[in-house]
């Protein structure tokens, strides 16, 4: 018996992708075991599979990684960090690609594009969605890094658009504009611009060579998420700049700006025209630049809304918020437009991974099943062969510490997972229903997350409006496309 269990942790150590590449050591119970890697061909079905590990020799037991098994029968691995458990499902197969080809032209050869947001309304025929795009083209330039808007008088959008015959159709534009008689300060005109906000917080926006500065917009908009609020049939919209989110009409007026405690005097001082409520916690002001919030959700009974941070905050500083694994989720009562809640939702560990950082793990959307359970999408910054997380997880918050107002709160960034439990902090769980990256997903940022039916997802990807900058600060064209998945998984997805 006690051989047994002593294997059954082997087991699992191995199952845990813990490395192992040569003679090693393994402590199980109280015995000492001598693990020797080995090399040997495995095949099932007549095909010869790949180990990202050598097995080992254990005891005079041959171990093979879980995961290399689980998907040689077609199965889809995760390892539970929090609850040290092991999951297998069937692998969720792509059921279409569509791209939005010939899009049109903005200005200087650059497309309409940068899709950061992504929702199918329940009403709509399975084929139609809405998106929104970002801020716009914008690159960095030299070693400073400026951050450059080549096309500076852009307007943040919506989309409506069909999906058909492998393409991407767009149905109508919808420009972001401010209430009846109110004027952008940069614009002069209804509409907003993506410009940053404020001077000496935000980065200062340069030309397209990174030599002339551009003026601040207190209500431009970086829009990165997109919710839909069957209540009074308005959208929600997420915003990075300070972070915010933002209440908007069907026709792209904008009704309010909801922004953290201390952040609309400073707007309002610049010439903000939008309406804003400080009612957000105040200590998301210290977000990263450029790391605002990302997902954006409504619950399908229209009461809640819940906004991601796409990665930890500089708080209290961001060498902190850089090597912190605690990211935030925030719940808001959409009927009285307060924050009732803050969870914790804790990030997969970089060191798992082969060239991945920390602070490149982020949550770049949400879509919620439920009252409160939500899909999470969790991904790295790395594209094609690299690329190794990116994840898409069913949370469950109905058992989760609501954080919001405590002491975790103020220094959440800077506890360990080991101080969380010790706090007795239960964060948001975390079942893998989908790991995009096994199944030969070709780009760096999954964007957009949405649910189409009990068993099919859709995901698209941010193209960066296909520009980059190369080595000698020279704007080019990457034309990397803007596409959209439709993906089947096991798992049923109804409201639960």
């Amino acid at each position: 018996m006690r051989r047994l269990l002593r294997r059954r942790r082997l087991l699992i150590v191995l199952a845990a992708i813990c490395a192992v590449s040569t003679t090693t050591v393994v402590s199980a119970g109280q015995a000492t075991l001598e693990a020797i890697a080995v090399k040997f061909q495995l095949t099932s079905g007549g095909k010869t599979l790949t180990l990202d590990k050598d097995p080992v020799v254990i005891n005079g037991s041959t171990y093979i990684p879980l995961r290399t098994i689980g998907e040689a029968l077609g199965k889809q691995i995760e390892w539970n960090e929090w609850n040290q458990s092991i999951s297998l499902k069937d692998i969720p197969k792509v059921t279409g690609k569509f791209e939005w080809k010939n899009a049109p032209i903005l200005d200087k050869g650059i497309q309409e594009g940068g899709f950061s947001g992504l929702i199918h309304l329940p009403k709509d025929a399975a084929d139609t969605f809405y998106t929104l795009a970002d801020r716009g083209p914008n690159g960095e330039v030299g070693k400073d890094k400026l951050r450059t808007f080549p096309i500076d008088n852009y307007i943040p959008r919506i989309y409506k658009f069909k999906i058909t015959n492998g393409n991407i159709e767009i149905l109508e534009t919808i420009k972001l504009s401010l209430p009846d008689a109110k004027l952008d300060k940069v614009s002069n005109s209804k509409y907003i611009t993506g410009l940053p906000n404020l001077a000496g917080i935000d980065e200062l926006p340069y030309d397209e060579k990174g030599v002339t500065k551009l003026a601040y917009d207190p209500d431009g908009l970086d829009l990165e998420g997109i919710a839909y609020s069957p209540a009074d049939d308005t959208f929600w919209i997420s915003d990075e700049y300070r972070p915010s989110i933002l209440q908007v009409k069907r026709d792209g007026t904008i009704l309010g700006r909801y922004v953290p405690k201390g952040a609309k005097d400073k707007l309002v001082q610049a010439g903000a025209q939008t309406p804003i409520m400080d009612t957000l916690p105040e200590v998301y002001n210290t977000r990263i630049s450029n790391r605002g919030f990302e997902g954006v959700t409504i619950s399908p009974d229209g009461k809640f809304l819940y906004t991601s941070i796409q990665s930890p905050m500089a708080n209290p500083d961001k060498k902190t918020g850089e090597s912190s694994r605690n990211l935030r989720i925030l719940k808001m009562d959409l009927a009285t437009k307060q924050i009732v809640g803050e969870y914790v939702y804790v990030a997969e560990q970089a060191g798992m991974f082969v060239k991945v950082n920390q602070k490149d793990i982020v949550i770049s959307d949400l879509s919620a099943l439920s009252s409160d359970v939500l899909l999470v999408d969790e991904r790295d910054k790395n594209a094609g062969a690299d690329a190794q997380l990116k994840r898409i997880y069913r949370s469950d918050f109905s058992k989760a510490t609501n954080i919001l107002g405590t002491d975790t709160s103020k220094n959440l960034e800077s506890l360990s997972i080991q101080q969380l439990k010790d706090q007795g902090i239960q964060p948001v769980s975390k079942e893998l229903i989908v790991d995009i990256a096994k199944l030969g997903y070709p780009y760096e940022k999954i964007e957009g997350l949405t649910v189409v039916d009990k068993n099919t997802i859709a995901i698209v990807n941010d193209n960066d409006f296909g520009i980059s900058y190369d080595d000698k600060g020279v704007l080019t064209l990457t034309n990397a496309p803007t596409q959209l998945q439709l993906i089947q998984v096991s798992d049923d997805l109804s409201t639960k």
